[in-house]
């Protein structure tokens, strides 16, 4: 019993205690006439801030720097660096290594005739600098290039301090993102339209004394292109420039007369103030082509040269009343490209066409009664890539003056005949190749103004090229 009062007086006093609130316990009040409210959670502690310096700042972008403005006028370098090493039997006009076009090789008993050679003569560097938009829209250009076939420098070691030659130098406005463009100064002959396939011959191409013509001259050029559809295109275009005879220092302000002019020149000569034949003339040298093309699959284009040269000169006197000389030409040629193969052709026709590089260029013409001197001339040439990198590659050309005009002009060449095999590598800019030229140069013997018999000088050159195209 004593046991079982004890027990319940520990439980009363426990929970008695447990529900008696401790003395610093919170009273919380009720409002008047409603029930017994549940105790109120402690109020959170106050926030004390943070003084100015112990703040945490989140780190502020700074704004991105504008664009720099595109450079006004935009500058640019192009060409290529060019190595031939040639294995050579025989003599070359115009020269040997990278200019050669046809064989001078003399007759028996000429035993000694190899040769070995470098060359780095067609290397070739192209500026250029395009600027601001003018003239309605216009984009203004200029170009200037260079090669090195000017000559050996002064000295034993000439062959090595190559004098530069200027090429091309004009400015161009282009209008219609090119479509539309006019160029001014010094540029390619439009009958020139297509080259030949070769590393080692780009300055000199092995076109010429085959079937190409056409030179440089300052004048005006307009290039106008227009779309048939997505695939076809027409170019039209047209030259306006000097006209040209043999324009050598040597015979501008000189005393020389074409024999056929039948008398003498007084002091001064036929070229005297400086002014050669055919600016003497009075008259333009004008050309014109057109072009059609189609994708990259093929194109096909015609063109024709005039002008015309005053043989008596300006201040010439002579006892030949003056006269006027006729140059033209006209060409056709075609380039199909498909799976690999490439076929090209070009072919022309023309009279007294030496200051076209045609003719053999001995700028030599027939009597004043029948002076002009017709000649023709084509090549072909066919390419196939095996692969990407590797093609292969077979060209013929043949050029020559027609018989009878020879004979009255006394031409020493009258037929020209290369032959041409390449196996290429190209990777990038950079290309290899091996080549076979063969020369064959006919030369004529005359009795009494007539061809009594011919001689064909042959060479060969074995010719390994390097190139770097940027």
């Amino acid at each position: 019993m004593r046991l079982k009062a004890l027990g319940a007086a520990l439980l009363f006093s426990t929970t008695a205690l447990a529900q008696t609130p401790p003395a610093d316990a919170p009273k919380t009040s009720t409002p008047e006439g409603a029930g017994a409210a549940p105790q109120a959670a402690p109020a959170p502690p106050p926030v004390t801030p943070a003084p100015p310096s112990a703040q945490i700042v989140a780190p502020v972008t700074p704004a991105a720097p504008a664009a720099p403005a595109a450079p006004a006028f935009t500058f640019a370098l192009k060409g290529f660096v060019s190595m031939s090493a040639a294995w050579q039997n025989g003599g070359y006009f115009l020269s040997e290594g990278q200019q050669s076009l046809s064989a001078t090789t003399p007759a028996s008993p000429f035993i000694d005739k190899n040769s070995l050679t470098f060359d780095v003569r067609q290397s070739r560097f192209n500026f250029s600098v395009k600027g601001p938009q003018v003239l309605h829209g216009a984009t203004p250009s200029a170009v200037l290039e260079l090669d090195f076939f000017q000559g050996f420098g002064g000295g034993n070691f000439g062959d090595v301090s190559l004098l530069n030659r200027m090429r091309t130098a004009y400015s161009e406005l282009s209008w219609a993102n090119g479509t539309q463009r006019v160029q001014l100064g010094q540029q390619n002959d439009l009958i020139f339209a297509m080259a030949p396939t070769s590393l080692s011959h780009i300055g000199f191409p092995l076109g010429y004394f085959t079937g190409n013509l056409g030179w440089r001259r300052p004048g005006i050029f307009g290039f106008h292109n227009f779309a048939v559809n997505k695939d076809a295109k027409v170019e039209v275009a047209w030259e306006v420039g000097r006209s040209q005879w043999a324009d050598a220092a040597a015979t501008i302000g000189g005393a020389s007369v074409d024999p056929a002019l039948g008398g003498t020149t007084a002091a001064g000569g036929s070229q005297a103030l400086g002014i050669s034949r055919g600016e003497a003339s009075g008259l333009p040298a004008v050309e014109g082509r057109v072009t059609f093309t189609w994708g990259k699959l093929f194109n096909v284009w015609g063109a024709a040269h005039y002008n015309q040269v005053d043989l008596t000169g300006v201040g010439g006197v002579s006892n030949a009343a003056p006269r006027t000389l006729n140059v033209n030409s006209y060409h056709v040629g075609a380039k199909l490209v498909y799976a690999g193969l490439t076929l090209a052709a070009t072919g022309f026709t023309g009279q007294n066409v030496s200051p076209l590089i045609g003719q053999f260029i001995d700028f030599k013409i027939g009597p004043a009664s029948n002076p002009d001197v017709e000649t023709t001339g084509y090549w072909a040439q066919a390419g196939y890539n095996l692969t990407k990198e590797f093609s292969v590659w077979g060209f013929y050309g043949n050029q020559k003056p027609k018989k009878a005009d020879a004979e009255r002009a006394g031409l020493a060449r009258i037929e020209n005949t290369t032959t041409n095999v390449i196996a290429m590598y190209r990777d990038g800019g950079y290309g290899l190749s091996g080549e076979w030229i063969n020369f064959q140069t006919k030369n004529a013997t005359y009795t009494s103004g007539l061809i009594s018999s011919t001689r064909t000088s042959k060479a060969d050159q074995f010719m390994l090229t390097a190139n770097y195209f940027f």
